[in-house]
């Protein structure tokens, strides 16, 4: 079998004679990631950008559960919310109705982080999740899990990893890498959730039909591609890290 990286070089019409993409990207690069924490007056926030998908995560929590009947006396609750912006998308969205992608993308936020925080340490409690896709052009479920970990490690809220999320997808023959808007409705896209110190993923969601022996291929690109983003929120996080301790005077840079 063919290694993925291989297929990549193929070309269509979503890849130069010379291998580039629409935005200047070889096929196995994710886009320009840029992240910020602390941004919001909140528990935790996180500010995310990948390319032109830019969203922000807020945390407000542990604190004590607004339901009784919802609280459990050995875990923590945890909810997820997700609302886009009015034009976030290009398309005008009615502001306060919720449509199917956005209670999917709360859904699955919610699906993914409940077994990786640690909730058993915050028994009685609820922490909940706001996610606000400010501009979309692609991978947004993605940059929602990628800005949720981050809003989760501000909040200092425990967890097992980090959880880091990148798309792929097979595009008239060629694979790519954390597609685009416009690359997305050109063919196959799943997204994949990992767990990079353990190494399993957590997440997998299929945009379309692909054949097996493809499936495979694209799922190990994705993997990838989470395994980048991971180095840049580790990097950016270990860098905040350092900054707050050197303004307390902990440390000496």
């Amino acid at each position: 079998r063919r290694p993925a990286m291989a297929l990549a070089t193929r070309h269509s019409e979503y890849l130069s004679p010379e291998g580039l993409r629409g935005d200047g990207r070889r096929a196995a690069e994710v886009r320009r990631l840029r992240c910020r924490i602390g941004v919001l007056q909140e528990d935790g926030s996180a500010y995310v950008e990948q390319g032109n998908t830019t969203v922000i995560a807020c945390i407000s929590g542990p604190r004590e559960a607004r339901r009784r009947a919802g609280a459990s006396h050995d875990k923590a609750l945890l909810t997820c919310e997700f609302e886009a912006l009015p034009f976030a998308t290009g398309q005008f969205k009615q502001p306060g109705r919720t449509d199917r992608n956005s209670t999917e993308i709360a859904s699955a936020v919610r699906r993914i982080f409940e077994p990786v925080i640690q909730v058993q340490l915050y028994p009685r409690t609820q922490i909940d999740i706001r996610l606000t896709l400010l501009q979309g052009d692609g991978g947004i479920s993605a940059a929602c899990i990628n800005a949720t970990t981050l809003a989760l490690i501000d909040a200092g809220i425990a967890m097992q990893d980090f959880v880091t999320a990148c798309s792929a997808g097979s595009i008239q023959g060629a694979l790519l890498l954390d597609l685009t808007g416009q690359e997305a409705i050109g063919g196959a896209e799943l997204c994949v959730g990992y767990l990079p110190r353990t190494q399993k993923l957590s997440f997998l969601q299929l945009e379309a039909k692909v054949p097996l022996t493809t499936l495979d291929e694209v799922m190990n690109f994705a993997v990838e591609g989470c395994r980048q983003i991971y180095e840049v929120l580790r990097d950016m996080v270990q860098m905040k890290m350092q900054e707050q301790l050197y303004t307390r005077g902990l440390i000496n840079v």
